[in-house]
């Protein structure tokens, strides 16, 4: 007997991610609906690619889960147009503490975070509240890594994983220590927020397939750049009060007009945002992190399938068929390193590591996001890229890695697709 089909799709948008899938439960005759992330560097192409899935009949007007991996423009920037056209459960988002948000957000120039992209970050209460799309989605959920927990300034500093840990109902004083407030006595809107670790798999169809997060951000605890005097933390290089310089960093955000998404803001602002960064902390690239979450999914049984992947011309059976290797695993911009894949394994553990068969090449494909070697690492894997085929986008040296595997690539004409039926 078929219990469920599953349909995804790496969306031909060239360098940028959005993956959609889709889980057809043939016993109760119920659907899942997801995605993963949604942008591209080609705006054009993306906004074409959305207008064209969101025309047609078969398009979800209500989303399970949406999730996004980390906030540079070619993650997110269709995100808003997705949410014009569907509701959507569960937006699910890195967890990262508010010193890492604002580095990431004024280090990488104009290529980096927009605007609107930066209010997502600091604060996605805010930013869903002040484009009325908290009415679209129902709560959102932050993804923390083994040590997020407690956030910077916290008392516990080894706190013991809750039975419960999944879903928890945050009050305001959990999320208003991680986030900036901008001065709100409440949440914006009535979206509920939940803050899971990222061992704690989100499930789908009475518990059949399953969703697992990996967050590699390190806390800042970890990167030297606080200390802690007389029980409380302070920003190492200028020596204020944690909590003071939150409030020092809070009123630059307003004082750019970052906070509001109507306002008009100084051509400089990422500038001004990372001198403020710089005076306590020091220069950004000593803070260096590695914000990505990425993406397990699967069925949470072991199960034997044929296992269809391809692009737009070419869908066919890998040579593994049939195979136990259903999974598939998104991994966004992460940096790729053998350490980084051995903490991934360990957090999937071998029996999910097992059975992977599909893995997302990170950053379309870029040398500084792979080491030579993590092919053989993650073999027998197939691999993709979602690049555009621009020069280093795949790498020669990436491809050249990969070049013993199967590698499919998800860029600016061609899908990929990957089905099969359990």
């Amino acid at each position: 007997m078929i219990k469920f089909g599953v349909s995804q799709c790496f969306q031909p948008v060239g360098n940028g991610t959005f993956k959609t899938g889709s889980i057809f439960d043939s016993r109760r005759g119920n659907f899942f609906n997801w995605v993963y992330d949604c942008g591209s560097t080609r705006s054009l192409t993306l906004n074409r690619i959305l207008e064209n899935i969101t025309a047609q009949s078969g398009w979800p007007n209500y989303i399970d889960m949406l999730v996004i991996s980390h906030f540079d423009n070619d993650h997110v920037n269709g995100v808003e147009t997705l949410l014009r056209h569907c509701r959507v459960k569960s937006l699910v988002l890195p967890f990262s503490e508010w010193t890492q948000s604002v580095r990431e957000i004024s280090v990488l120039g104009k290529k980096g975070t927009s605007p609107s992209a930066a209010l997502l970050q600091l604060n996605p209460l805010q930013w869903l509240a002040s484009r009325n799309f908290d009415v679209h989605v129902d709560e959102v959920i932050l993804v923390q890594g083994e040590s997020d927990l407690p956030s910077v300034g916290s008392e516990e500093e080894n706190p013991k994983p809750r039975p419960n840990d999944f879903p928890q109902n945050d009050d305001s004083r959990v999320f208003s220590g991680s986030y900036f407030t901008f001065n709100h006595p409440s949440w914006p809107g009535n979206i509920k927020i939940k803050t899971i670790r990222h061992y704690c798999p989100i499930q789908a169809l009475n518990s059949d397939f399953e969703f697992v997060f990996f967050n590699a951000e390190k806390d800042f605890t970890e990167l030297g750049l606080i200390i802690k005097r007389n029980g409380q933390w302070y920003a190492k290089k200028s020596g204020k009060l944690l909590s003071d310089v939150k409030a020092d960093i809070q009123n630059t955000i307003i004082s750019i007009n970052l906070h509001n998404p109507l306002s008009t803001m100084p051509a400089n602002w990422r500038k001004i945002l990372k001198n403020c960064y710089e005076k306590h902390f020091g220069h950004t690239g000593k803070a260096k992190n590695n914000i990505s979450l990425c993406m397990y999914a699967a069925p949470v049984q072991m199960e034997i399938s044929e296992f269809w992947v391809g692009s737009n011309q070419n869908l066919y059976p890998t040579t593994f068929s049939p195979t136990s290797r259903l999974a598939t695993l998104c991994t966004g911009d992460i940096h790729l390193t053998p350490n980084v894949i051995s903490d991934l394994r360990n957090h999937l553990g071998p029996m999910r590591w097992d059975k992977i068969g599909l893995i997302q090449v990170p950053h379309h494909g870029s040398q500084h996001s792979w080491t030579v070697g993590n092919a053989a690492l993650l073999a027998p894997a197939q691999f993709l890229y979602c690049a555009s085929g621009t020069k280093h986008h795949p790498h020669p040296v990436v491809k050249k890695d990969l070049s013993g595997s199967i590698a499919h690539t998800a860029d600016c004409t061609d899908a990929v697709f990957i089905n099969y039926i359990v």
